[in-house]
């Protein structure tokens, strides 16, 4: 089974993945990485009102072969 890294800037931390995790195919190192930035979004409280999560999924050769960015935009209405 391949192998798949996950980089993910979280608008604090830009990390860069370098164990990789194995999966079975490409779709499930998309819904992985969907799920991390969903998990970060909910476990972070961000700083102001607005905060982008953003994760990039490379195969075992290095290639960027996925991208993924989540954009939280809030704010109080008066």
């Amino acid at each position: 089974m391949p192998r798949y890294f996950f980089d993910i800037d979280d608008g604090v931390r830009d990390l860069r993945d370098d164990e990789g995790v194995v999966l079975d195919d490409h779709e499930r190192a998309r819904k992985e990485a969907i799920g991390t930035l969903a998990q970060l979004a909910n476990s972070m409280l961000p700083d102001g009102n607005n905060h982008t999560f953003k994760a990039n999924v490379r195969d075992e050769t290095g290639k960027l072969i996925y991208e993924a960015t989540l954009a939280l935009k809030s704010g109080w209405v008066v």
